[in-house]
């Protein structure tokens, strides 16, 4: 018998040496120091293109015109996407071979992964298994609190200013965190959403981060102290952590689908943490799907500061709004704790984006209708949501690139000059952000939905005199449709100087030409001539089936940028702008 479970022991860990590529690091040392056959909570990552992304299923629907008829037929593709993809594990753990070895089976479409339980022997098999890209320990993902020490942030921002006109009424925030408790600063205005800690019960917060944070989005002030920043808003609580202010990945990630399916428009997380780059990855992949859904998501950089490079995920994704915290001294110092950055994915990006009030915030108690003081990025960041809501109320069509936008360009600059990697572009100024969502302008189309058909890159150069010339080949195969093409240039070295160029696209159609100045001096805030999602708006054409022979070349040349290579990016979206 002894010799038996020596040659078990032993033939388990050589397996696990074999497939250690696809099994992580952590839980490997999970798995050797398990007893028996004692279950791990796992998550089973599938290669990443093995399913599509939210908006490229978006697009076989785009005709479709309304946004919340489509989101909804969206979701229920990307759902019946991964439960078809995730099916055979289903299968093989309810299989006699696996049976008692596995338990809580969950399909995530958001981050095309599994999550469950699994003894050692059964994550060995599943490893072995076509398209699972990567096995991972369920790790605990932690709320990020600072603990030291009226609302002063409220005033600080300028919210009580922005109220005569707008309170955050009909619009809802997802705080997903340790659940809301209904302080009376709240009642009425929290439903409830899951209970990821414990499903039978409702999202109740047995820690105080949580109802904390939903104060400083959304308290009223009936008992005495106005925290909230968004006073009327209702607030959708979701329990990811625990009492002792943990919880899984998986979790936050079926949050995420939640906030999603439940159409909710603002989304505020105060929770983040170190995670492997496989893991980061799909936190990413997560936030995508959630932006390309309409939702906005606020998030916090971290307390791992001072030091550069310590923003955790998921508030280093660079399509979200990561939050620095500040002091309530006049200068707005950065605390010493917030997280800095840059952060480095394909390229190294500037974050966070902005800063909030974050030290020695004062907010709803969970245990009672008081108050209490906490510290934290935690704490900047549902000043932020507060804001973002108060900015969707004044603009119910707007969307996360609008809002990240709007938020740097309207902040007050501290630190060094510009958007910089302690301050982000700056701290929060609400009636300046809610007077630029408010202005908008109205875009001469359906406001319910636009979407993009077509991406191109050319890569070419500006010559010694500062002109382009590039021609290239432009397969279409879309439905016959009317697009606006717009163009944009990403190499910051060369994103200065006017380019005055003429286009042409020549096709089955016939030929279009126009003539458009990609001004990078003077930016413009007409959301119909620049969109910081696409670029500079070239024009429209009808788009039939076929090849195009695209052509870009410069009118004047621009003195500002010679000798440089670059990528000339263009996007085509439908409904076209009038």
């Amino acid at each position: 018998m002894k010799q038996f479970l020596t040659l078990l022991i032993i033939t388990l860990f050589a397996t696990i040496a074999i497939g250690e590529e696809t099994i992580g690091v952590e839980l490997q040392k999970k798995m050797q120091n398990v007893r028996g056959e004692e279950q791990i909570p796992i998550v089973v990552l599938y290669e990443q293109d093995s399913m599509p992304t939210y908006a490229q299923v978006a697009q076989e629907f785009r005709f479709l015109g309304d946004a919340d008829v489509i989101q909804e037929q969206v979701v229920r593709e990307m759902k019946n996407h991964a439960e078809n993809l995730h099916f055979w594990l289903r299968d093989m753990c309810e299989s006699r071979s696996l049976r008692g070895q596995v338990s809580e089976f969950r399909s995530i479409w958001v981050a095309n992964a599994v999550s469950m339980k699994a003894t050692p022997s059964a994550i060995v098999e599943i490893a072995a298994q076509p398209k699972v890209q990567k096995i991972m320990l369920d790790e605990p993902v932690k709320l990020l609190l600072e603990n030291r020490g009226l609302a002063w942030g409220v005033e600080r921002i300028g919210a009580h200013n922005v109220w005569k006109y707008y309170d955050g009424l009909g619009v809802t925030v997802a705080v997903i965190d340790t659940g809301v408790n209904e302080h009376a600063d709240l009642k009425g205005r929290v439903v409830d959403g899951k209970n990821y800690i414990d499903a039978t019960k409702p999202p109740r917060d047995d820690h105080a981060h949580g109802t904390h944070c939903a104060g400083t989005v959304a308290g009223d002030g009936l008992m005495g102290t106005q925290t909230g920043v968004a006073p009327k808003a209702q607030i959708m609580a979701i329990k990811v952590l625990s009492a002792s202010g943990s919880g899984a990945w998986s979790n936050l990630w079926l949050a995420i689908e939640d906030t999603i399916s439940l159409k909710t428009k603002v989304l505020s997380m105060s929770l983040g943490g170190n995670a492997d780059a496989t893991t980061r990855d799909r936190l990413r992949l997560a936030c995508q799907n959630a932006i390309a859904a309409n939702v906005i998501p606020v998030i916090a950089a971290g307390n791992s500061g001072p030091s550069a490079k310590t923003i955790g995920s998921p508030g280093d994704v660079p399509e979200i709004i990561s939050v620095a915290a500040t002091g309530s001294d006049t200068a707005n110092t950065i605390a010493s704790f917030s997280s800095r950055g840059p952060v480095t994915w394909d390229k190294e990006y500037v974050k966070p984006d902005v800063s909030a009030p974050g030290v020695n915030v004062n907010s709803t108690r969970h245990d009672g209708n008081s108050y209490r003081t906490m510290s934290g990025t935690s704490m900047a960041t549902p000043h932020v949501a507060g804001l973002t809501a108060l900015m969707v109320q004044a603009k119910p069509t707007l969307t996360a690139p609008q809002a990240k936008s709007i938020l740097e360009r309207t902040a007050k600059d501290l630190g060094a000059a510009g958007k910089d990697t302690i301050y982000g572009a700056g701290l929060v100024q609400a009636v300046e952000a809610v007077n630029a969502a408010a202005s908008l302008t109205e875009v001469g189309r359906s406001d319910r939905f636009e979407m993009v058909v077509k991406e191109l890159a050319f890569e070419t150069m500006v010559d010694a005199q500062g002109n382009i010339n590039v021609t290239e080949a432009v397969p279409n195969d879309l439905m016959p449709a009317t697009v606006t093409i717009w163009a944009d240039i990403p190499q910051a070295e060369a994103r200065k100087g006017v380019y005055h160029v003429k286009y042409s696209l020549k096709g089955p159609n016939g030929e279009k030409q126009a003539e458009v100045s990609i001004n990078f001096d003077n930016i413009p805030t007409d959301p119909n001539l620049y969109d910081a999602k696409y670029g500079f708006n070239c024009g429209n054409f009808p788009l039939v089936k076929g090849t195009y022979a695209g052509s870009v070349f410069s009118i004047t040349p621009n003195t500002k940028v010679q000798n440089v290579k670059i990528t000339l990016k263009g996007k085509a979206t439908w409904p076209a702008r009038k």
